[in-house]
C-alpha cells in the first residue's frame, strides 16, 4: 500500500475512534443521555473502556508510519498537527486508563487524571468540529486547473502568521479588557467558586431518572423495620433533634472522580440500630430510596463502623434535591454508590440481595475503596 493511502486510512480510523469515544463518553456523562440509556449503561461503559484501550494501542502502532509520512513531506503544518494529535491522544487515553483502574489511595493522581481527561475532552470537541468544518469547506471548493488537470486545493486555509495573530490578539484583548475593567467575564463570586473547585473538586450528579423525589417535610417518614424488636417510624423533625455527628471526609465515585474534605452532618447509624434492636437472625440491611428504584444492601456490621451516618447536611447546608434530600447514607470507606440517596426505609433482613448498582451495572457488592 502506498504511504499516502496508509496515512489516509490511519487518519480515517483515528477519526472514527475519537468520534466513538466522544459519543459514548457523552452518553455516560450527560444526565439526560444517561437516563436515555436505561439499563445498558454498564455495557456502554465497558465498550467505552475497550475503545479507549484500543485507541491507545492504535496510536502506538500508527506513530512510526505517521512520522515517516511527516518527514517525507517536511511541512510544519503537518508536523504540528501530528504532534498535537499524539499529545491529545496519549494524554486522553492514559488518564482514562488510570480512571478505569480507579485507585483512590493516590488521590492526587486520581484528581489530576479526571481534570486532564475533562480538559482534553473539552479541547477535542471544538478540534473535531473544526476538522469537520474544514473538510466540508474543502470538499465544496471549486476545482482549479493545475498542470492541465482539475483539482481541489487541499492546502490549509490559514497561514502560520494568521494563527499567531489570532491567538495573540485574543490573549491581548482579554488581558487589556481585564486591566481597564471594561470587560469582566469572571466575577469575584465565580473566581471564588472556581478556587474551591480547584482545591476540592466537585460532585457530578448521576441519575437514571429525569426527576427526583419531592420532599414534603410534613408527610415524610423514615421507616425502620424488618427483623427488629422495636420498629420505628421517624419524622424529619424528630431526626434532626437527635444527637448529631459532624465530620469531614473525602467522597469518591467509582467512575473516577473525588471531592476532597467534604463536611457531613447526620445521625450515627449505630444509634438507630440501638433503638430498634435487630433480632439475632437479622445479619443484613436493605435500604430503599423514595424514588422506588434505588436499593442498596449491606452487612449489618459494615454500618456499625465509625463515621457511618444518616446524613441530612452537606457543607453546612441541608441536602439539596440532587444530593438526596432529605436523607442519605454516607459511608466514608465505600464508594459513593453505596451512600444511597433519598433514603426513606431501612429493613433488617436475614438474607442479602444485590442492590440497584450491583445488579444493573455490575458494581462490587461491598463497594470498599481501593
Amino acid at each position: 500500500m502506498k504511504p499516502k493511502h496508509t496515512y489516509y486510512y490511519i487518519h480515517l480510523i483515528h477519526a472514527i475512534l475519537i468520534l466513538v469515544l466522544l459519543a459514548t463518553g457523552s452518553f455516560l456523562y450527560v444526565p439526560a443521555l444517561r437516563t436515555f440509556l436505561g439499563e445498558y449503561r454498564y455495557e456502554l461503559r465497558q465498550f467505552h473502556s475497550i475503545i479507549g484501550i484500543s485507541y491507545f494501542i492504535f496510536l502506538c502502532f500508527a506513530v512510526p508510519s505517521v512520522f515517516r509520512y511527516a518527514r517525507a513531506h517536511r511541512r510544519w503544518q503537518k508536523t504540528f498537527h501530528i504532534c498535537l494529535q499524539l499529545l491529545l491522544g496519549v494524554g486522553w487515553t492514559a488518564s482514562g486508563i488510570y480512571l478505569w483502574l480507579n485507585y483512590t489511595e493516590y488521590l492526587g493522581i486520581r484528581q489530576a487524571s479526571i481534570l486532564l481527561h475533562d480538559a482534553l475532552t473539552l479541547f477535542i470537541i471544538p478540534w473535531v468540529s473544526a476538522h469537520i468544518l474544514l473538510w466540508y469547506i474543502r470538499r465544496n471548493q471549486k476545482p482549479v486547473r493545475k498542470g492541465g488537470r482539475e483539482s481541489r486545493d487541499r492546502g490549509i486555509l490559514i497561514s502560520r502568521r494568521d494563527v499567531l495573530l489570532l491567538f495573540s490578539g485574543a490573549i491581548l484583548a482579554f488581558m487589556a479588557g481585564g486591566l481597564f475593567r471594561w470587560f469582566q467575564p469572571l466575577s469575584p463570586r465565580f473566581l471564588n467558586a472556581l478556587e474551591t473547585v480547584k482545591r476540592k473538586g466537585y460532585f457530578r450528579i448521576y441519575s437514571v431518572r429525569s426527576d427526583n423525589p419531592v420532599f414534603n417535610r410534613e408527610t415524610w417518614r423514615l421507616t425502620v423495620d424488618g427483623l427488629v424488636e422495636k420498629p420505628a417510624s421517624l419524622s424529619f423533625d424528630e431526626l434532626i433533634t437527635r444527637k448529631s455527628h459532624t465530620f469531614t471526609s473525602d467522597f469518591h465515585c467509582v467512575t473516577g472522580w473525588s471531592v476532597n474534605s467534604v463536611k457531613w452532618k447526620g445521625i450515627p447509624f449505630r444509634d438507630i440500630i440501638n433503638q430498634v434492636k435487630p433480632k439475632e437472625e437479622g445479619a443484613y440491611v436493605r435500604m430503599y430510596s423514595a424514588d422506588r428504584l434505588y436499593t442498596e444492601t449491606y452487612e449489618l456490621t459494615q454500618l456499625l463502623e465509625e463515621n457511618v451516618i444518616l446524613a441530612y447536611e452537606l457543607e453546612g447546608k441541608q441536602l439539596s434535591e440532587n444530593q438526596g434530600a432529605p436523607l442519605r447514607l454516607f459511608h466514608p470507606n465505600m464508594y459513593g454508590y453505596k451512600s444511597i440517596k433519598w433514603l426513606n426505609r431501612i429493613e433488617i433482613v436475614k438474607d442479602r440481595e444485590l442492590g440497584y448498582w450491583e445488579e444493573k451495572e455490575g458494581y462490587d457488592l461491598n463497594g470498599y475503596l481501593r
